[in-house]
């Protein structure tokens, strides 16, 4: 699994278990709370498991991609969006009911999808890219990175003005 492409773009290893463990801990009660209004790029999906019935809140980073919002995730719990799922989006301290659908992207599709995100002020370095000074990696760059960028997304159906009010 590639981790760097041939233009020195490469994905930094996640913080350990038990630090993001730890930030998600912190992260769900702050992005629900007024001080959530504050905080732009971050997201909070609620939903129940598909098999458990139990909910689940996850702080994601929200990525824009041609208009339209997802979560980029490798996490276990993406399978609970394997078909049409109600869940609840908070971003900036408003709650927004909608759904969510779990796709799955070729690595072009997700390089075009990451450079995209970024071109719309997604944030490299929270998605752990990391390329040379003054670079910006190209959609190319991104898919060579190929499964270790991810392969799936999970596309939520909000609008725009939903969430700029």
């Amino acid at each position: 699994m590639a981790t760097e492409s041939a233009a020195g773009v490469r994905l930094v290893p996640p913080p350990p278990r038990w630090v993001l463990r730890t930030m998600n801990h912190v992260m769900r009660p702050l992005l629900a709370s007024p001080l959530g209004r504050r905080m732009d790029g971050v997201m909070l999906l609620e939903f129940h498991g598909r098999r458990s019935g139990r909910t689940i809140r996850v702080p994601v980073n929200m990525n824009r991609v041609d208009g339209v919002f997802m979560a980029f995730t490798k996490g276990q719990w993406r399978h609970n969006f394997a078909t049409r799922t109600p869940v609840t989006v908070t971003y900036r301290g408003r709650a927004h009911h909608t759904h969510g659908t779990l796709v799955r992207l070729t690595p072009e599709e997700m390089g075009a999808a990451v450079r995209k995100s970024l071109d719309s002020g997604g944030s490299a370095q929270r998605m752990g890219i990391r390329s040379p000074k003054g670079h910006e990696p190209t959609a190319a760059e991104l898919a060579a990175l190929g499964a270790a960028l991810g392969r799936c997304v999970i596309r939520l159906e909000l609008e725009s003005a939903a969430l700029d009010e």
